[in-house]
């Protein structure tokens, strides 16, 4: 019995390990590489929630101020849609698909995240997930966009969960991805630009 026992604990310590990461310079992507890889080498991706709903996106030329290329998001959102009707593009910050051992990004020494973007006016959604979240309940936070370029400065604080999934205390110390998409009704163009996390000390 006790050999069956000690059998047990062994396979139970043998799930994924995981390692946290952490960000060196704070940049997520500026695209002037021309490519869908960011700087930790992971692919965007665009994201839509089923039926009439759609996204595509381009890594392009443009950008704000003196940039080569900038992202490019386009989709629809049909009338009804709802929360998981989702429609925009998402960049993995770390690899939670491999059954030994996961990465995810610390961004423990920053305060939050910038990017710039214009567009088809109107509210758009910035998500941050964590692998510390298992019911889809990720940090939100919601921005104007307008077709002239701004630069969206948006604390850790400003990002909140939605309320449907279980409350999770943010910590930084496993994000998994980050994701925009359009809160809009309809279609949409959105140019995204400058994508990194941002210390508040480094900005006085």
């Amino acid at each position: 019995m006790r050999i069956l026992w000690l059998a047990f604990i062994v396979l139970m310590g043998c799930g994924p390990t995981t390692s946290s990461v952490p960000m060196l310079n704070g940049k997520v992507d500026d695209f002037d590489d021309g490519n869908r890889f960011n700087e930790l080498g992971f692919e965007w991706v665009s994201v839509s929630g089923g039926g009439e709903t759609n996204a595509t996106i381009f890594v392009e030329p443009g950008g704000v101020r003196a940039s080569i290329y900038q992202l490019t998001i386009g989709g629809m959102r049909p009338f009804g849609s709802t929360g998981d009707r989702v429609s925009g593009a998402r960049i993995p910050m770390g690899d939670i698909t491999d059954t030994s051992h996961q990465t995810v990004t610390n961004a423990t020494a920053y305060d939050g995240l910038e990017l710039s973007m214009s567009g088809t006016p109107g509210s758009y959604i910035i998500q941050i997930g964590t692998a510390s979240i298992a019911d889809f309940d990720y940090y939100n936070s919601y921005v104007e966009v307008t077709e002239e370029w701004n630069v969206f400065r948006i604390p850790f604080s400003s990002f909140k969960q939605e309320g449907f999934g279980s409350p999770k205390s943010w910590t930084g110390e496993d994000v998994t991805h980050i994701a925009i998409y359009s809160n809009l009704i309809g279609p949409y163009q959105l140019f995204v630009d400058d994508i990194a996390f941002y210390s508040q000390s480094e900005l006085q």
